[in-house]
């Protein structure tokens, strides 16, 4: 009677172990797929913070350049005001000296 126990109890643990051990193995496989998802993770969290700084300097670059072409043109329109007013006036000078020297 006691072979027959041990006998039923050993088919039991091989049974048994026979469903842990492909358990086992899945678990590693899934610890090893989990480590690898992190590292993509946490390499996708370093990438968005690089592209965020270098959004943030583009953005600030941007300013700096609207700033130095905002005042490039009002330089311009000084000067176009400046030759508008010599245009004028030298226009104003011919116009004179041609009714002047008609007269």
């Amino acid at each position: 009677m006691t072979g027959l126990v041990d006998g039923v109890l050993l088919a039991a643990l091989l049974g048994t172990s026979a469903c842990v051990v492909p358990m086992y193995l899945k678990l590693k496989r899934l610890d090893r797929t989990q480590a690898e998802y992190g590292r993509a993770m946490a390499a996708s969290g370093h990438a968005l913070a690089s592209a965020g700084e270098a959004v943030r300097s583009f953005a600030g670059e941007g300013r700096e350049v609207l700033d130095a072409l905002s005042l490039k043109i009002e330089e311009a329109k000084a000067a176009l005001a400046e030759l508008e007013a010599a245009r004028g006036a030298l226009v104003a000078a011919r116009t004179e000296s041609g009714l002047t020297g008609r007269a």
